[in-house]
């Protein structure tokens, strides 16, 4: 019986070690992984007489270069086209605006292109370096990687700042040199699409 007690002890003592060290290695695995980034709506745009007058939400983060970036804050002075995904099956999608990189600076003089993919932090979060890893090692190209700025925040509250219905396409989301944005179409590039983006300046 004393033997079966202490073999008792020492399961438990181990137990509490082993949980112990898991509950200690996810808080460090946590502090130096998990990433948020919170929304700041443009204040501007509250006071603006124009109700329909939006601006991009400011948001820092890092892109695949692992430089650090805030939006729209680092895009003042151009136009930009943002290429808002949701999920990694979405990257087709985003790739149909980006086949037309070149059209696109052509057509519009000084146009940043950048895409954000946007991710979940209270799910994902703790994954930023994995997957930004990832990311990064399938795009070899530095000036791809520096366009591409992965947001971990919350997706519902970015999107409602955006008035972006659904996660389930892609958005293109036209922005003046201030950050205010002009018009967003949904979905895979068109010429149609692209047409009404170039109206949207004049």
């Amino acid at each position: 019986m004393v033997f079966q007690l202490d073999q008792l002890i020492r399961a438990s003592r181990n137990r509490s070690f082993i949980l112990s060290t898991l509950v200690i290695g996810g808080v460090t695995l946590c502090v130096s992984g998990c990433r948020h980034q919170s929304l700041r709506v443009y204040e501007q745009a509250s006071v603006m007489q124009d109700e329909s007058v939006m601006y991009f939400p400011t948001i820092s983060a890092e892109n695949l270069n692992r430089e650090p970036v805030t939006l729209p804050d680092d895009l003042a002075g151009n136009p930009a086209i943002v290429l808002v995904a949701f999920k990694r099956q979405q990257q087709s999608n985003v790739n149909t605006w980006l086949d037309q990189l070149t059209m696109i600076e052509e057509s519009i003089p000084g146009v940043r292109v950048i895409e954000t993919p946007t991710i979940s932090s209270f799910y994902w979060g703790w994954m930023a370096g994995f997957i930004d890893g990832g990311m990064r090692s399938g795009i070899p190209d530095q000036d791809a990687r520096a366009r591409t700025i992965t947001l971990y925040t919350n997706t519902q509250k970015f999107r409602d700042a955006l008035g972006l219905e659904s996660n389930s396409t892609i958005y293109a989301v036209l922005l003046d040199d201030s950050g205010r944005v002009l018009r967003i179409e949904p979905g895979d590039f068109s010429q149609e699409k692209f047409d009404r983006l170039l109206d949207s300046q004049r």
